[in-house]
Parts: structure tokens; C-alpha cells; sequence
């Protein structure tokens, strides 16, 4: 008897959780994010596939791709007729263009672009990878997208990123930053530039000695050298050319070596004649006369407000 009642009570759970389990796995594709007929488009596109029937495919794709209403929905449809490999690229891109349309993230514009090349569909790869950028502001933001359009190999993109993030750069970490990385992406001509402008930016002889040698990891000799050769022109003192030399000779460049060491020399005689002319009894007087008349005529002068 208790056996039978244990019968009857599973039997009235079952049939009551039944309906449960239908609602919440309606359509062929419960995960999908896709209304129950965007689903049925997408069995009809698996089954035209299968049969390789790709223009039915490709029009039961669209239909699907109409239903959707999210990226999410059609990424779905997308990641579906992987399966049929570079068979399903052009029935897939109704989807992709679809997806474009709801990307508002980066990591949803960035599936999407992924796909979109996984599928030969470099137009719309571009142009999603061309949109990230416009709706980035940060410089990290920036050169985060300019690595992904590298890895999909879109160099168009990678340039137009690096070129904003170039546009919002206002310290020298980040341009020391942005030169590390568009080194390392193979953009010579944008990391060169901000190299120079960095250079340009320095103002004295010790100044651009430090930037050659932040420079040094970054595999730059050239521009290493450039900085080094731009100290020579703005040094103004003995240790200038003292550093200037020492960096040279780290660097290995003999010739700037040399040049240091003549300059460095020179100065230190002028200065040493110099100091010896001023110290003569006749300098000394005349500095003592002037002093005495700049007393005087700061003694004379009326206080300021009058």
C-alpha cells in the first residue's frame, strides 16, 4: 500500500513539473537568447547546410538574425554553423552585420570583429574594429584595441588606434608607453615620431642623457643616439659634458665620446681663465666700485608707492 501511494505521489510530480521543464526549454536553442521563431529560422539554416543548400541557408540565417535582439542572439546563430567550417562564411554574415548593429561594449564590438574575420568578412572586421576606436577615449583604452586589431592582423586599424592614442598622450610615461608598444606592434613610423617629440621636448643636456637611457630596453639606438647628439647642443656646463661622455661611452658610440671630451675640456679652460680674470686686483676693484654704486643708488631711490 505505501508503495503504491509512493508511485502515485512521483507520477503527480512528474506530471506537474513537465510543463515546467517545456517552458523552460521552449525552441531548439533555449540558450540562445533567440525568440522561438529566430529559432526555427535557425534549424532551417542548420538543416539547408546540411544538405548544402547555402542560398536557403543564407536566407533562413537572415531571418534569424531578424528575430534577434541582442548580440548575444547572434553570436549564437554565428557560433551554430561554425561547425560547417568556410562553407557557412557568406550564409553567416547577415548575423555578423546583424551583431554589429547591438555591439555597445568593447568585448561585444571585439567578438564581433572576431568572428566577422574568422569568416573572411575583412570589410566588416575593419569597420567594427574602426568603430571600437572611435568609441574609445583612454589612451589605455586605445592601445588595448590597437593590439586586437593586430592580432586580427588589420593594420589600417592598429595605425588609425595608435594615432588617437598618440592624440591623448599629455606626460612622458605615456609616450615613453606609447613608444614601447608601437615598437613592439611593428608601427616604426608613429613610434619614431613620438620618440623625436620627445626629444624636442627636452630642455637640457641632463634631461635628454635620462631619456637616452629610458630609451635603451626599448631597442632603439638610433634614437638613443639622436638624444645623445641633441645633449651635445644644449650643454651649457663641464658636467654636462661629463654626463653626456659617460652615456657614450656606455652606448659605445666613440665619436660623441670624443666630441664630449674636446668640448668638456675646452670649457673647463675658458672657465678657469675666466675665474682667474675675475679674481685679478684690478677685477676685484672694479666689482667693488660697482657694488659701492649699486648701494648708493638704491640708498638715493625713493621707496616703491611714490
Amino acid at each position: 500500500m505505501i508503495f503504491k501511494k509512493q508511485i502515485v505521489i512521483s507520477l503527480a510530480l512528474l506530471l506537474f513539473s513537465a510543463p515546467l521543464a517545456h517552458a523552460a526549454g521552449r525552441g531548439a536553442y533555449p540558450d540562445s537568447n533567440l525568440p522561438e521563431e529566430g529559432q526555427k529560422a535557425l534549424q532551417r539554416a542548420v538543416s539547408a547546410m546540411k544538405s548544402k543548400n547555402y542560398a536557403k541557408a543564407q536566407e533562413a540565417v537572415e531571418s534569424a538574425a531578424a528575430s534577434a535582439t541582442d548580440t548575444q542572439g547572434c553570436l549564437f546563430i554565428i557560433e551554430t554553423l561554425n561547425s560547417f567550417g568556410g562553407t557557412a562564411n557568406k550564409p553567416k554574415r547577415p548575423a555578423v552585420e546583424k551583431a554589429l548593429t547591438f555591439a555597445t561594449t568593447s568585448d561585444e564590438i571585439l567578438a564581433v570583429a572576431k568572428h566577422a574575420r574568422e569568416c573572411e568578412m575583412y570589410d566588416v572586421a575593419k569597420h567594427t574594429i574602426d568603430k571600437l576606436v572611435a568609441s574609445s577615449n583612454s589612451f589605455t583604452d586605445l592601445m588595448a584595441v590597437a593590439h586586437q586589431a593586430h592580432d586580427a592582423a588589420m593594420a589600417d586599424s592598429v595605425h588609425l588606434a595608435l594615432q588617437k592614442a598618440y592624440s591623448t598622450i599629455s606626460n612622458e610615461p605615456d609616450a615613453l608607453d606609447f613608444i614601447r608598444q608601437s615598437h613592439s606592434l611593428g608601427i616604426d613610423h608613429l613610434c619614431q615620431k613620438a620618440t623625436k617629440d620627445l626629444i624636442e621636448d627636452q630642455t637640457t643636456a641632463v634631461e635628454l642623457v635620462a631619456l637616452a637611457n629610458k630609451l635603451e630596453p626599448i631597442g632603439l639606438p638610433h634614437l638613443v643616439r639622436e638624444a645623445l647628439v641633441r645633449a651635445l647642443d644644449k650643454s651649457k656646463t663641464v658636467s654636462d659634458y661629463v654626463a653626456i661622455f659617460e652615456a657614450a661611452k656606455h652606448f659605445e658610440y666613440a665619436d660623441i665620446v670624443k666630441v664630449a671630451t674636446y668640448r668638456g675640456r675646452k670649457l673647463a679652460i675658458i672657465n678657469k681663465i675666466k675665474n682667474q680674470a675675475e679674481n685679478t686686483p684690478e677685477a676685484l676693484a672694479d666689482q667693488r666700485r660697482k657694488t659701492k654704486d649699486e648701494v648708493n643708488r638704491a640708498t638715493l631711490a625713493k621707496p616703491s608707492g611714490f
